[in-house]
């Protein structure tokens, strides 16, 4: 496995293994998949977009480091994970993590923060705070899984760790 700067070669790739994210409705906000448009408009031109790729050519996850919020609060990045379902527990998030640490810090970041890690997703809590990530805040039944006619809420933690 290879980590790259996203390459118009790899979007498609990207956008695939994104939409296959939301589908499964138990870790992003979004409940409709993208369209190659609507994936350009998240990705910003300028912030940092890696991929893993294997040695096939074959995306396997990527991040994108991109600042938290707006202006005196921009000194934080917030980072945005997603490996594809076969490639799942095998490093692929930890090869990402480790490398938007150092993509973050070399860009200027003071710290990295998560607004959303649904509390039920133990593998990737269980991955942050062996990166020194820290729980410093639960929002009560803040992620809806499921659809809105049958919904589960779970909590939602926001984890942060300074660089």
């Amino acid at each position: 496995m290879r980590l790259t700067p996203l390459e118009d070669g790899l979007k498609e790739q990207c956008l695939v293994i994104f939409n296959q994210i939301i589908a499964e409705g138990v870790a992003f906000p979004w409940e409709q998949p993208f369209t190659l448009a609507d994936f350009d408009a998240l990705y910003l031109p300028g912030e940092p977009v890696w991929c893993a790729v294997d040695d096939n050519g074959r995306v396997l996850g990527f991040v994108h480091i991109h600042p938290n919020s707006a202006g005196r609060c921009a000194h934080i990045a917030n980072c945005g994970y997603s490996v594809r379902r076969d490639a799942r527990s095998k490093g692929v998030g930890r090869a990402l993590v480790l490398k938007s640490l150092e993509v973050a810090r070399a860009e200027g970041f003071k710290g990295i923060q998560f607004n959303a890690v649904v509390a039920d997703n133990a593998a990737a809590i269980a991955l942050y705070q062996s990166l020194g990530f820290q729980i410093i805040g639960t929002v009560p039944n803040g992620f809806r899984q499921g659809t809105k006619t049958r919904p589960r809420f779970v909590d939602m933690h926001i984890m942060y760790r300074a660089l």
